[in-house]
């Protein structure tokens, strides 16, 4: 972080336009992954992206939204994390960039489904997925299997999202993609409900059947 700020005050001591954008993007994604406190990167990242957009930099503009999008998210701010992702999104496909728009709309179903419109975040998701399996996007199937695991707790089919927590775990574990510290606890939360909501038995015969599908047999059942 201090790295960071020093580039950053560089940079405003020469009016690096650019430059500022840049570090107060990374200052934001290092306090989330750091600490998790999303609501304390939002000011860096409001700030990114009122610069890109000064800039007319459309590329750096939809990362620095997205970016943005997905911590109004966290500090349950949806109207504008939709408002936010939607651009990012637009952007994204009018550059032609798809993972970027892979990437928007999983963040605008992750968004869905914490307001509860889990059927909107389930066709969001799966749009997302759709494309990521297009292009071959292998990390993204892990968050992909992440979110519907989540959507499937929601509406009640426990073993299905056991399934796919267990593929998900197996599939970062062959890319050599772990889950991030901060998205960590929440997945140990998620598996321990749904083992106290299946039983130990039946968890572990479910979470042995994801853990054991391949790669496409989890993409089929997330998309199911």
């Amino acid at each position: 972080q201090t790295q960071i700020e020093a580039a950053l005050h560089m940079a405003e001591q020469i009016a690096y336009t650019a430059g500022m954008a840049k570090g107060k993007q990374l200052l934001a994604i290092h306090i989330v992954y750091t600490t998790g406190d999303s609501e304390g990167a939002i000011p860096y990242e409001l700030s990114s992206v009122a610069l890109w957009r000064e800039l007319e930099s459309p590329f750096e503009l939809a990362t620095a939204l997205n970016l943005l999008g997905a911590d109004l998210t966290e500090i349950h701010e949806y109207a504008a994390a939709k408002q936010v992702l939607l651009e990012c999104r637009d952007i994204y496909q009018s550059l032609g960039y798809r993972r970027g728009v892979a990437l928007a709309v999983h963040n605008m179903g992750e968004a869905a489904q914490t307001m509860g419109e889990y059927a909107d975040a389930r066709e969001l998701l799966r749009e997302s997925l759709r494309i990521r399996h297009h292009l071959g996007l292998r990390r993204g199937y892990a968050y992909s299997f992440e979110a519907l695991a989540q959507v499937n707790e929601n509406e009640g089919r426990c073993e299905h999202a056991v399934q796919l927590w267990a593929a998900a775990d197996t599939l970062r574990v062959r890319i050599g993609a772990p889950l991030e510290r901060v998205a960590q606890k929440y997945r140990e939360d998620a598996v321990t409900r749904l083992r106290a909501r299946l039983g130990k038995v039946a968890f572990e015969l479910e979470w042995s059947k994801g853990a054991t599908m391949t790669t496409e047999q989890a993409i089929a059942l997330a998309l199911s």
